[in-house]
């Protein structure tokens, strides 16, 4: 598989991802807006629950308590389960490496993106990758 043909790949399996993220009618409508948004700029690695916030004209406080009540946890940590659950499912793909999955579901560095996988699955995304294959 060549370059073109991995990146695509990559960009159609993020995109079904994406379109398979739903927002709630029944959460606030801040929260509603904060989930669409964070959905729309989920692999973006600039995406900053600041700049939401900021743009919903909330303090601190009062959106990650409103958030998680209605997501059950923090908007970040909101972010990071749906960029893994983004790479597990890019993980399936042997010619994708990781550093590569990395990139493209948000994260600049691979570091902090195999960190934050183990942390969320108990796995490198490695071990993760021949667990399920050997599945």
């Amino acid at each position: 598989m060549n370059v073109a043909e991995r990146v695509a790949l990559i960009e159609d399996e993020l995109a079904a991802f994406r379109e398979g993220l739903s927002v709630s009618d029944e959460a606030p409508d801040s929260v509603r807006l904060a989930t669409a948004r964070i959905h729309g700029s989920l692999f973006d690695p600039a995406l900053t629950v600041t700049d939401i916030r900021e743009d919903l004209s909330l303090t601190s406080t009062t959106f990650s308590a409103r958030f998680r009540r209605h997501h059950g946890c923090t908007p970040a940590c909101y972010i990071r389960r749906r960029r893994v659950e983004a790479a597990k499912s890019l993980l399936q793909y042997d010619d994708l490496t990781i550093a590569d999955i990395a990139f493209h579901v948000g994260y600049e560095h691979y570091r902090t993106f195999a960190r934050v996988f183990k942390r969320l699955t108990g796995r490198s995304p490695q071990a993760f990758r021949e667990h399920r294959q050997s599945s």
